[in-house]
């Protein structure tokens, strides 16, 4: 009574309104409608009641309004969209509706252009490698990426959709996993991740201080594979990943291409003067000497096939002037190695203090248990190297100057790299980063697409691309 009350209030001539109502029939018949359906009509004029409150001060309400009291009571929704590094569904309440979605467009567009010194070279089974020059341009990373928690807040997901012009295949998913957030000490992830390996590879290609990884980060790491792992802290400053998967690099590959050895890899470092921030220049700005030290090991088995032939997961093992472990001739004529042992170990350094920042990572690798075709069993190998890098922000947050080296030596010789280039932080954030280097390439004993370096190569190698990521 008290909502009709209130309507006709407002309805009044003195309001200078009209308001059409439907009319309630009274029955004093069997087929009055039960008490539910009255309570309905009841908060319908509460409802009405309320947005007439809303309209009239705004002078909102016409003369030839008609209220209509079979509207639905109007819900308040479950969430709200915000921007917040993406484009996120936010729950107002997470407890009620445990649900957060976020959506990330990153982009890396990137000019390369290769001029040789030579336009071949010999790789260690003697085979005569084609050096190509190089003059395009390429989106090498796209990322669509969906992440947040469901059920709980403490049970995450994420799902990186990867689209290139440059890598094998176009459209593939990169990183897809699980998570399961115990504590800070521990949280468990499920699915398609990085086998840790080294500190360069663990960080995003986002946050590399040049166009890429260094030429020695790209012959030693490890890559993706499908398995477990665990982040965590242990106090404030000591941090860790754990993992064991399906190999050191499976991403492309199906149960029928693996082995059954599994890989295992560890990283752990100390920042004992607080927080070193991520990726490797001091964009953040810190005011006081930032500390970053840790180190890795990664082991795996790689076995034969059932027909003595080399295992698919590894073709990305290769020797220090740039060939494939598993190509034929590559360690004595007429063998084919098919089963060897990894061992990597990596120790890194990175210092950040008011712009300025220098870091470092030295590579130890040792193959072992090497086995040919034939039953051949060959000698060990060990190969090594290191990056050095360092950049210095000429304008805070905005421009900085770097310039970094890297080496790796082996059995086959020795191959490395020289570059200098500037960031442009574009809106002084490390979402929008025009990058520009140029490097002088020494027998290069890497390859790989996304980065633009080619076994064997020797010449110059210039990058200029823009990261972006929303």
């Amino acid at each position: 009574m008290l909502a009709l009350v209130a309507l006709w209030t407002y309805a009044s001539p003195a309001q200078s309104q009209q308001v059409s109502l439907t009319p309630i029939i009274a029955s004093d018949h069997a087929s009055d409608p039960p008490l539910s359906g009255a309570m309905r009509r009841i908060a319908q004029l509460e409802q009405t009641v309320f947005e007439l409150q809303q309209r009239q001060p705004a002078g909102l309400i016409e003369d030839d309004d008609t209220i209509c009291f079979d509207a639905p009571v109007t819900e308040h929704p479950s969430h709200y969209p915000i921007y917040d590094t993406g484009w996120t569904l936010r729950p107002y309440d997470s407890e009620k509706t445990p649900f957060e979605l976020t959506i990330g467009l990153h982009n890396q567009f990137r000019y390369t252009g290769f001029s040789r010194d030579n336009d071949t070279s010999i790789d260690a089974a003697g085979n005569v490698r084609t050096i190509p020059n190089r003059n395009d341009f390429n989106v090498n990373r796209g990322r669509l990426v969906f992440s947040g928690y469901a059920l709980d807040k403490d049970l995450g997901f994420y799902a990186n959709i990867d689209y290139s012009t440059v890598a094998s295949s176009s459209i593939q998913p990169l990183l897809t996993w699980i998570s399961f957030r115990h504590s800070d000490t521990f949280t468990l992830y499920m699915g398609l991740g990085k086998v840790p390996g080294t500190w360069e590879w663990q960080q995003t290609s986002r946050y590399t201080l040049g166009a890429d990884r260094t030429l020695a980060t790209t012959f030693f790491r490890p890559s993706i594979s499908a398995g477990m792992w665990g982040i965590g802290k242990l106090g404030d400053s000591l941090s860790y990943t754990v993992f064991v998967g399906n190999g050191l690099n499976t991403l492309t590959l199906r149960s029928a291409d693996l082995d059954t050895n599994f890989v295992y890899s560890g990283l752990a470092w100390w920042e004992p003067l607080g927080d070193f921030g991520v990726g490797f220049s001091d964009q953040e700005y810190h005011q006081d000497l930032a500390i970053r030290i840790g180190h890795g090991l990664t082991q795996t088995r790689n076995d034969s096939t059932s027909s003595d032939q080399s295992g698919a997961e590894q073709t990305v093992v290769r020797l220090s002037d740039g060939t494939r472990l598993i190509e034929p001739n590559a360690l004595a004529p007429g063998v084919t190695v098919n089963a060897f042992d990894v061992w990597l170990y990596t120790v890194h350094l990175g210092l950040k203090k008011q712009g300025y920042s220098l870091s470092s990572e030295v590579f130890m690798r040792w193959l072992r248990n090497i086995e040919g075709t034939g039953g051949a069993e060959l000698d060990s190998l060990f190969d090594n190297g290191f990056y050095v890098q360092g950049g210095a922000f000429v304008i805070p947050k905005k421009l900085e100057l770097f310039a970094r080296g890297s080496a790796v030596t082996g059995n086959f010789g020795t191959g490395s790299e020289v570059a200098a280039g500037l960031n442009w932080h574009l809106f002084e954030k490390r979402s929008a980063r025009l990058t520009l280097d140029v490097t002088d390439v020494r027998d290069s004993p890497a390859e790989q697409s996304r980065t633009g370096y080619v076994a064997g190569e020797t010449g110059t190698l210039v990058r200029m691309q823009l990261w972006t990521f929303f």
